[in-house]
Formats: C-alpha cells, structure tokens, sequence
C-alpha cells in the first residue's frame, strides 16, 4: 500500500513507540510481588495491582503516580490496612527507581524520524500525566524532529476527534504511528483515520485488545518499516 503524500501530518505515539516503558513497569512488578512474597503469590499481588490500578485510573488519569498510588493501596490490603517498616521503604525504592530509570529510545527510531522529517509534520501524541510526558519528550533527544508534543486525557475516539478538528484535518487525513491497538490504532480507523502498527514485545495488560478488521491499518515487524510506506 502506497501512502505517500495521502498526510501532512504523522502523530506519533510516545511511550513504547519512541521509548522504552512497559519494561520498566513489568521490572517494578517483579520486585513489589517479591516484597509481599510472604502474603500472596506473584499471581496474587500482580491481580491486586492490576485491580487497583484500573480503579485509579478513572480519578488519577494515566502515568506513574496512578501506578505508585495502586501499588501503595494494593500493598495496603494485602497487609491487612497496616505497612510493615520494611514493606513500606521497599515500596519507596521501587517507586523511586521507576521514576528516575533511563529513558531508552527505541531502535531505529532516530534514523525513521530523520527520514520523514521534511517530508511530513510529525507531531508526539501520547497520553497521561502532562508534567511526565513532557518531561519525557524534553530529555528524549527527539524533539528538533516534531513539531510539537500534545498530551491527551486519553486516546479514546472523542480525543482523536478533538485532536483532528485542532489541526483543521479530516478524519482520512489522520494518520497515527504506535504499538497500543487499543489506543493508537482501533479509535483511529473508528473514525475514519489510517493507523500504522509498530508492535512491541511488552504490552500493558490494560492496552491489550484484539486487532480489528480494516484496510486502513498497516502492520509492520518495526518502526523503520514506515518509511516504504511514507517514503
């Protein structure tokens, strides 16, 4: 399929399309399971998270601060309303070594940027807490290649529809670059926009969903794929 000169724009997903992320939640995971080890099972302290996040989530919105503050309230119930000392600094580690980690670029995604850039506006359309994420795009390295960063509350079809009529596009004219079928690539091609799927080997279990049927959703192996594609 033959897609070039079809966009002026290319939005970008940012976590685990650019950068590494999941990883680092899934590293943070291991540990706390260890911590509560004498509590539950790795099994049980995973579900107890995952619970608790997704409750989070609609009050806190997305981002780390929602992951620590599920981790503390899961912790909370597994030791029946009451933080041992050493349950309680070896929650303060983990969540201190999850918000100061390194942040990776992913391959080849300097050299795909370099490549588009000049061709099209490519713009970072990510999700999430605003300081975090522009805090991320700040010390990326990758800014001189987009022309901005938006944040969104949530990519969602009602986002994607705000973010088209901000730019004056059509819904055609959307085209989304990322790894979440769920959020950069299903509410996309809902209205009407094309959606490149650049698969990672880690996903957030709440990301994860089923692809749907569509000729305007491309599948590639990476994200240098694109460019036969855009190019």
């Amino acid at each position: 399929m033959d897609l070039k000169g079809k966009f002026k724009y290319i939005f970008f997903d940012a976590d685990d399309t650019l950068w590494e992320n999941e990883q680092y939640f899934r590293a943070a995971e291991e540990k706390f399971a260890a911590l509560l080890s004498e509590y539950t099972t790795p099994e049980g302290v995973q579900q107890m998270l995952w619970e608790k996040q997704e409750d989070n989530i609609p009050l806190f919105g997305y981002g780390s601060k929602t992951y620590m503050i599920g981790m503390t309230d899961a912790a909370m119930e597994l030791c029946g309303g009451m933080l041992p000392e050493k349950i309680y600094y070896g929650i303060k580690k983990i969540i201190t070594e999850l918000a100061f980690h390194e942040l990776e670029i992913i391959n080849d995604v300097r050299e795909t940027l370099e490549a588009l850039q000049g061709h099209y506006t490519l713009i970072v359309a990510t999700k999430g807490d605003l300081t975090e994420q522009m805090g991320k795009f700040r010390i990326s390295g990758l800014t001189q290649y987009f022309h901005h960063c938006e944040v969104l509350e949530n990519k969602d079809e009602k986002n994607y529809r705000e973010l088209i009529a901000k730019h004056d596009m059509k819904p055609e004219e959307l085209l989304m670059i990322g790894n979440s079928v769920k959020s950069d690539i299903a509410p996309v091609v809902s209205i009407g926009g094309w959606a490149i799927h650049t698969p990672h080997d880690v996903v957030w279990v709440h990301e994860m969903m089923d692809m749907p049927e569509s000729d305007r959703i491309i599948e590639v192996k990476g994200i240098k794929e694109v460019l036969d594609y855009l190019l």
